[in-house]
């Protein structure tokens, strides 16, 4: 008997039997169902890990201001406990935030001012000036934003850059933002600082001053 006579003879056999070859994608790119269900055949990747709890954050303590030493571990937020379009004036970090409608900082600046005024307390905007100055201090300053007055009841306080005296030079150097040194009771910024919390204020916006230590 020729070879191809004994395959076709044993083809014509296995059909006689039942037997019938099994289709391709049985063991191509189609897995079996023993391999998917089988717990011992999944790899490493399949079996799902434990997590593991990660402690929480520790937060440093915010530490006030001193005469000489500026305030440490100044949030990124406020802590006014406030919602809405604000602005924000911690005496005891010598911190100001400005704070949009959805309650997000908008600014965070560095400032000098004084513990004991204005007192804490809610204010608002009332009156703005791009340019003004003290005749009696003899000094200009710019981007005045006025928000509340002094002990007299006359005298406006606000936020504005740092004041130039007549002769040009600066009241206190930039490297004193963050300390209560200020003589009056107005809050002392970076001329940029101020700038931008003036173009952002509008008459009427809420301020908020927090206590001193």
């Amino acid at each position: 008997m020729s070879f191809p006579r004994v395959v076709a003879v044993l083809a014509s056999a296995g059909l006689a039997f039942g037997l019938t070859a099994a289709p391709s994608s049985a063991y191509g790119d189609v897995p079996s169902q023993r391999a998917v269900n089988n717990p011992a055949s999944s790899s490493a990747a399949d079996v799902p890990k434990t997590a593991v709890p990660v402690p929480p954050r520790k937060v440093k303590k915010p530490r006030p201001a001193s005469r000489s030493t500026k305030a440490r571990n100044v949030p990124e937020r406020p802590m006014d406990g406030g919602t809405g379009r604000r602005i924000i004036y911690d005496k005891s970090l010598m911190t100001v935030w400005a704070m949009n409608g959805k309650n997000e900082v908008v600014y965070r600046f560095p400032i000098v001012g004084r513990w004991d005024r204005p007192v804490a307390g809610e204010y608002e905007v009332y009156s703005k000036s791009e340019r003004s100055g003290n005749p009696n201090s003899k000094v200009t300053f710019d981007h005045m934003t006025r928000f509340a007055r002094g002990n007299d009841g006359k005298t406006p306080i606000g936020f504005h850059s740092i004041p130039i005296y007549y002769d040009g030079r600066m009241m206190h150097g930039i490297d004193q933002l963050g300390l209560p040194i200020a003589t009056g009771g107005c809050v002392r910024m970076h001329e940029d600082d101020a700038e931008a919390l003036y173009e952002w204020s509008k008459i009427g916006d809420r301020v908020v001053v927090l206590a001193s230590p």
